[in-house]
This record gives C-alpha cells, sequence and structure tokens, in this order.
C-alpha cells in the first residue's frame, strides 16, 4: 500500500515538473516555440491554433520580426523596435508560419498560444 502511494505521489509530481514548463502563469498559455540569438535567423516552422501571439525582449539598438506562412509569403511585420525593450504582437488567425527574427545584440523570441 506504502509503495502504491510513493508511486502515485511521484507520478503527479513529475507530471507537474514536465508539463509546467509548457505553460506560463497568465491563464495556460502556451509557449509553441522560444528562440534566443542574436543577428538574423529564419526561426523553425511552427502550427497555431487561432488567437496566439509573439513576445520579444531585445536587448540590442534595432528588432524587426516578419511573420510568413508555409508557403513562404510575407503575412506582415509583427514588430520594428528601436531601442532595448519588451513588447508583443497579438495574431488572430491560426496556422503554420515561421518568423524571420533581425536584431542588433541579443533577443528572445517567444510564440505563445493563448487560451
Amino acid at each position: 500500500m506504502q509503495l502504491r502511494n510513493i508511486v502515485a505521489c511521484s507520478l503527479v509530481v513529475f507530471s507537474l515538473v514536465v508539463i509546467s514548463p509548457l505553460l506560463t502563469g497568465a491563464d495556460n498559455e502556451q509557449v509553441i516555440q522560444q528562440v534566443s540569438a542574436n543577428g538574423q535567423r529564419n526561426l523553425r516552422p511552427f502550427a497555431v491554433k487561432n488567437k496566439w501571439e509573439i513576445q520579444w525582449d531585445s536587448k540590442g539598438t534595432l528588432l524587426t520580426i516578419t511573420v510568413f506562412d508555409a508557403d513562404g509569403e510575407i503575412i506582415g511585420i509583427a514588430a520594428t523596435q528601436q531601442g532595448a525593450g519588451k513588447g508583443s504582437s497579438y495574431q488572430a488567425k491560426g496556422g503554420n508560419y515561421y518568423l524571420q527574427v533581425n536584431g542588433t545584440g541579443e533577443w528572445t523570441v517567444t510564440v505563445v498560444q493563448l487560451p
């Protein structure tokens, strides 16, 4: 009986540790992709449902984020920021996309599925 309780508790703790990093604190937002780098990068393609967001944190003097569909067509410019700082851009339509990030200095870009 004690072994069964230990196993059950271990599974609960393991589930919390493994699953929790995928969800942010704001109403169970799910992190789809997060990349930290510098310079220019085409990020890996990702799939999202309707209602998602691009979040960024830039340490450099300029950051531009362009959204492309799976066929390489430009959907739009999600961000053009001068100077260091954080920001976000809400995207209404789900689908298959990738991001092109151009920045000076260090930057982090996160794609989040909203609830």
